[in-house]
């Protein structure tokens, strides 16, 4: 996954309830040297927590000031 232009933050919403508690799939490798876990791989499937269900999360701009 590339990284994101941090010029331009986003939100991740639900497209059913409007909530931002949302998870993504992933994947972790470990790193002996550092003895950690490391985000090697984040896959488009996402779930909202608080509906229960996949979905096809949406993104929007973080207004400033708000």
């Amino acid at each position: 996954m590339p990284a994101r232009d941090t010029d331009h933050p986003i939100t991740i919403h639900c497209p059913h309830c409007g909530g931002e508690n949302i998870l993504a799939d992933a994947c972790a490798r470990w790193n002996v040297e550092t003895q950690q876990w490391e985000l090697s791989n984040v896959f488009d499937d996402t779930t909202c927590v608080d509906c229960g269900i996949e979905v096809s999360a949406i993104e929007r701009p973080v207004q400033e000031g708000a």
